[in-house]
C-alpha cells in the first residue's frame, strides 16, 4: 500500500484514501470565492453617477406652452446634509458615574476621619465612665482619634451607632450597583480574632 506522503513517489502517483475528496472542495471553495471577490468587488472602480442633464437651449416661448409645465421639467435637488456630534449639555462618557470631580475636592476638604474607610480604622481601645463610652480609632497613617456615639465615620456618611466594652458598631450608608440606596453595619473589634485561632 502506498502511504499519501511517501516522498519516494512519482508526482501524481500520490490518490487520496476512498471517499476523501479534499482537494475537489478545496478547488470549488475557491472558485466560488474569487467569483465572489470579483462580483462583489466590482473590479475596484467606485460606481459611476450619471452626470445631472444639462438643460437644453431655451426655445422662444410659443403660446401654446404654458408656465406649468416648464416647472415640472426640472425636478428640485436638496444637497445631503452631514452628522455633527455635539457634546453640549452631556457628560463625558470615560468618566466614572461614581465618583466625579466634585466628589474628590470635597473629600480632601473632610476631617481625616471622614476620608477614611471604616475598614481602615483600628479599634485600640474603649474608655466607659460616668459620660458614658468612648473609643479610640488609629488611622492608617497612625493617628488615634476619640469617637463616640453618633461621630460621623468615612466618606459614606458612616454614624457610630453603638459602643461597648468589646466593639464598636458604625452603620454606613451606600448605593449598591443597582443604584438602590443600602445601609449596612460595620462591626470594629477591640481585640479581633486571628485567623485560625479561637
Amino acid at each position: 500500500m502506498n502511504h499519501p506522503l511517501d516522498p519516494k513517489q512519482e508526482y501524481g502517483a500520490v490518490t487520496e484514501p476512498a471517499g476523501h475528496d479534499g482537494s475537489r472542495w478545496l478547488a470549488a471553495g475557491l472558485t466560488a470565492g474569487l467569483l465572489m471577490a470579483a462580483m462583489g468587488c466590482g473590479g475596484g472602480q467606485p460606481p459611476e453617477r450619471p452626470a445631472p442633464a444639462k438643460p437644453a437651449a431655451k426655445a422662444p416661448e410659443t403660446a401654446a406652452q404654458s408656465p406649468a409645465v416648464e416647472k415640472s421639467a426640472e425636478p428640485a435637488t436638496v444637497p445631503p446634509t452631514l452628522y455633527v456630534y455635539n457634546p453640549e449639555e452631556r457628560r463625558d462618557p470615560f468618566r466614572s458615574i461614581l465618583v466625579t470631580g466634585e466628589t474628590a475636592k470635597t473629600l480632601e476638604s473632610l476631617p481625616p476621619l471622614l476620608q477614611t474607610e471604616i475598614g481602615e480604622l483600628r479599634l485600640i481601645g474603649i474608655v466607659w465612665g460616668g459620660f458614658g463610652y468612648s473609643a479610640m480609632v488609629q488611622t492608617p497613617d497612625g493617628k488615634g482619634y476619640t469617637i463616640r456615639v453618633g461621630t460621623p465615620v468615612g466618606p459614606n456618611k458612616g454614624v457610630v451607632r453603638q459602643i461597648t466594652d468589646r466593639y464598636l458598631t458604625v452603620e454606613e450608608k451606600y448605593t449598591d450597583i443597582f443604584g438602590e440606596k443600602k445601609v449596612r453595619e460595620v462591626k470594629l473589634d477591640l481585640h479581633p480574632q486571628k485567623e485560625g485561632s479561637e
